[in-house]
């Protein structure tokens, strides 16, 4: 298992208790508007109620903050994703996943996937992040009785279920291999990678009335979604 059932513990109360002062003031001026910290509801919150899980998600504010600029988040190898949200739950935003992150091991302090949500300027406003741990056995009975990983005391979401399904080519055909059976993949039956995993997103940058740790946001939308953000 990569990882699997890896459980991150707190760092030195010293790096806990800085994990606001040492935000730079200048990064307000740095996001033209799009992220303001006389707003910021969350940071709020983080400092009034400072338990063990909210020091933690202070810390991760401290180390994402920089990518409130997308660029910086496209320098260190994140790639943009088409725009996910639903009529009733609300929204995702889009996925910027790191496959190289994806594929290491887990640190609450660099997330696989950050979420942004389209601005009407056309800007990308980072609302949260999503850990995702790729998990092993991939198939079998016992999948769904191992313990998910944990950031802090908060479980991540089980995405080990699925099937095995064909791959099918431009014209909907299976596609063979060399000696000619389908080649097949792994279908999730919760949507998510092509792979079994863990998942979990993290709404640390935009309250979510559904929840911290709920997968929608029913106060991000898609509408001003575009169709490239390269």
């Amino acid at each position: 298992m990569l990882t699997g059932l890896f459980i991150w513990t707190a760092c030195s109360e010293s790096f806990i208790e800085d994990s606001f002062d040492n935000i730079e003031e200048d990064l307000t001026e740095i996001q033209e508007g799009v992220f303001l910290w006389e707003n910021d509801e969350i940071g709020q919150f983080l400092r009034q109620n400072p338990s063990n899980q909210n020091r933690l998600l202070a810390q991760i504010r401290q180390a994402t903050v920089k990518y409130q600029k997308f660029e910086t988040a496209v320098n260190d190898g994140y790639m943009l994703d088409h725009c996910v949200e639903h009529p009733l739950l609300g929204g995702m935003g889009h996925h910027a996943a790191n496959m190289g992150l994806i594929m290491s091991e887990f640190d609450p302090l660099t997330p696989e996937v950050l979420l942004y949500e389209p601005m009407p300027n056309g800007k990308l406003k980072l609302v949260g992040v999503e850990y995702i741990i790729p998990s092993t056995p991939l198939f079998g009975d016992e999948v769904d009785t191992l313990d998910p990983p944990m950031l802090g005391d908060v479980p991540f979401d089980n995405h080990r279920r699925g099937q095995m399904v064909p791959v099918l080519d431009e014209h909907g055909n299976e596609v063979l291999d060399e000696n000619n059976e389908p080649v097949l993949r792994f279908q999730p039956d919760m949507g998510g990678p092509p792979l079994p995993h863990y998942q979990l997103h993290v709404w640390i940058w935009k309250a979510n009335p559904s929840g911290m740790y709920f997968p929608f946001n029913p106060n991000v939308s898609c509408q001003y979604a575009q169709h490239d953000h390269h």
